[in-house]
Order: structure tokens, then sequence, then C-alpha cells
């Protein structure tokens, strides 16, 4: 038994670091939301018949993830992330060589089903298993790894655009990730075998204790907290999916170059890195519930911010703020609903929870190009954003008194 417990700690940081290599893979999707102006230019679509894409690949992904728990329960995390991958590379290649809407989203939905394989759900569900007393800050690193690929997609793709055309750039630069990454996914994520990971610390009382006070699904879904969740999410999702498909056309429209624009977007995605480590570290001092109500405080602040992006210091404030708090979601609630409902059934809770997805991701580009195509400007559509979110933020204060757990 000496022998193999000093190598237990150096296993799970290695599956650690395997998930966040994997997450990277996700942030294909932020670099193919840059492609916008050259896409609609050579197909001749308008920016609402581009926005039309979040919707299928929204409802792809979040039904998707409903069942992407019970797959990796029934068959293991390790053929869920490897079958996902692969997914991720076919999607670049119907990005690349589409010629219509169809074939757009078709892209979009192969994308929705990697993204679901390599998401939340399954890197969450995995880092909790191996983890208890330090889950905060090993998720925080694992989740990280999108902000990372978001980076070097986008950068990759800025640079084949000098030379290049789009569909070259999203194909290379896709199947390139899927290529690196896939080994990764093979060889070092996996679940715990009994005796590792959180199975390690079955000693310690405080854990018996949390995981007996599991609820399982058909139970949570039941709680005032379960449902507040599920409303801030959809919220995350509106505002997030909804800026980051018209981010670059927006700051066109104010007379920035797509460099800058790029670079605007590169700065929020940036952000996400240190805000996601720094989330791990908040999460082993401060509540989940604490941290997930300032996170979204943050992020109603930021989205007062993004009218204003004509001025250089408000876009900057802007993609940092944004950043950080669209980033350290991924941790936050993640823990917000482990601390409410407990570990045994995360995956399947967190799963279903994710269907928020659905209507915010659909309705924010969609909303953000109708309000742009009626007013001549999106003004409306981020005053919208901006009181559903703060919404988001009064109703988070009522966690304190919806705890889904016995106490």
């Amino acid at each position: 038994m000496s022998n193999e417990e000093p190598q237990r700690p150096h296993l799970a940081i290695l599956v650690v670091l395997g998930c966040m290599v994997c997450q990277m893979g996700a942030g294909f999707f932020y670099a193919s939301r840059g492609l916008s102006t050259e896409v609609i230019a050579e197909l001749g679509w308008t920016r609402t018949m581009w926005a039309s894409g979040m919707a299928p690949m929204l409802l792809v992904s979040s039904v998707s993830q409903a069942f992407v728990g019970t797959a990796c329960v029934r068959f293991g995390v390790r053929p869920v992330v490897v079958a996902s991958l692969l997914c991720l590379g076919l999607s670049a290649v119907v990005f690349g060589s589409m010629q219509n809407l169809t074939h757009f989203y078709v892209a979009m939905m192969l994308l929705a089903l990697a993204n679901a394989g390599i998401g939340d759900v399954s890197i969450g569900s995995v880092i909790t298993k191996w983890f208890e007393r330090r889950r905060s800050v090993a998720l925080g690193f694992a989740m990280v790894g999108s902000n990372i690929g978001s980076i070097i997609y986008l950068g990759a793709m800025g640079q084949m655009l000098d030379d290049s055309s789009w569909r070259v750039a999203a194909m290379t630069v896709g199947l390139g990730g899927v290529a690196i990454i896939l080994p990764i996914a093979f060889f070092v994520v996996r679940d715990p075998r009994p005796g590792e990971g959180a199975d390690f610390e079955e000693n310690d009382a405080l854990v018996i204790d949390r995981r007996t006070e599991s609820i399982p699904l058909a139970e949570a879904i039941r709680t005032p907290t379960f449902w507040i969740l599920f409303y801030t999410l959809f919220c995350y999702s509106l505002v997030q999916l909804g800026l980051v498909d018209q981010f670059v056309l927006y700051l066109t429209d104010l007379g920035y170059s797509e460099k800058e624009a790029f670079a605007a977007l590169q700065l929020a995605v940036g952000a996400g890195i240190a805000a996601k480590l720094g989330a791990g570290v908040i999460g082993q001092v401060v509540s989940p519930k604490t941290a997930y109500l300032v996170n979204t405080g943050l992020l109603a602040i930021s989205l007062m911010l993004i009218p204003f992006a004509a001025n250089g210091l408000a876009l900057a404030l802007f993609s940092v703020f944004f950043g950080l708090s669209t980033a350290s979601r991924d941790v936050f609630l993640p823990l917000v609903v482990a601390d409410a409902f407990g570990s045994r059934y995360f995956a399947q809770i967190y799963g279903v929870m994710i269907l928020a997805f659905v209507p915010g991701g659909a309705l924010g580009p969609l909303v953000l190009a109708e309000t742009h195509r009626i007013f001549g400007h999106y003004r409306p559509g981020f005053i919208a954003c901006i009181g559903l979110t703060s919404i988001a933020f009064v109703s988070l204060t009522f966690l304190y008194r919806a705890n889904a757990r016995k106490t």
C-alpha cells in the first residue's frame, strides 16, 4: 500500500492536465466565430443567417449533454471524449467546405456534439470523481483549457488569413488541433479506479457525509435551487454566445479593423485563463454561492460597458470583465451544483441543467442580429442583456434560502 499511495496524487495531476488539453478543443468554436466577416462576405449571407447557426448547435449541444453524463457512467469518460474529438475534426472539414446554410447547420451540429463530449459535464464529472478537498483548484486548471485553445486557434487562424482563405484556415487549424489532442485523450484521461481519486479520501468523515447527502435528479429538479441556477445559466448563455457571435461584426461597425477585433476577442479569452485559475483558488476559501453571486454581478457590469466600446479603454475593460466572468462561470457553477446536490448524481443533474443553453444560446445571437437589422445598431439588445443578467444576480441572493440539501 505504501508504494501505491505516493503515486496517486501524481496520477490525479496528470489526469487534470489531460482534461485541460481536451478542453482546448472547445476553443475551435470561438475561433470559428471570428471568421464571420469572411463567411458572410463570400457566401452573401446576412448577419441573421449567420446567427441562425447557433440555434441547431445549441439544441444538439444541450440535449446531447443531458445524455453525456449517462454515457460517462456507462462507458467511462475516455470513449466519450475520444468520440467527441473525432466529431470536432469532422465539423472543421464540413465548416471549411460549406456552400450553403444546410452545410453550415451540419457543421454547427457536429461541433455541438464535439463540445458536449469535451465540455463541462464530462470534464466536470471526471474531476469531481478524482478530487474532493481540492476540487475547485482542479476544476480551474482543467477548464482553463478552452481559453488556452481559443487563443491558440484565434492566433493561428489570424496568421493563416494573411496568406490563405478562411476555408483553408478553418480546416487546417481544426484538424491540426484534433491531431494533437486526440492522443492525450486516449492515453491520459480516464475515470479513477477503486482506491483512486476521491475514494482515496473515503476515511474523511466530511467526504462520507457529503456523499450521503447527494440528491438524485428526480428530486433535484423539484427544488427552487435547481431552477434559480437554470435561469442564471440561461442568462450566461444568452449574453456570452450572443456577444461572441456578433462581437467582431459589432467592432468592425465601430470602425475597428478585423485584427483589432480579433485582439479584443483574444483579450477576453486571455482574461478567462486567469479567471479560471483564480476561481479555483477562490473556491477554496469562499463559498460557491457567494463566488457565483459576485461573478454574476461582474458579468452585469461588463455588459454596461459594451455600448461604449468605441472608446478603447471601455472596450479593454469590457473584454477583461466579460472574459473574467464568463470563464469563471465554468468553475463556479459546477461547484454550486455539487455543493447544493452532492457529487454522486452530479453528471446527470448538471447535464439536464445544461438544457438552459438551448433557449439562451439560440436567442442571444438572433436577438442581437435582429436588433441590428431593425434598428441599425445593437443598443436595444444590449439593454435587454443587462436587464436579464441583473435579474439573475438578484435571484442568486435567494440561494441562501433555497438550499437543496439539508444542513
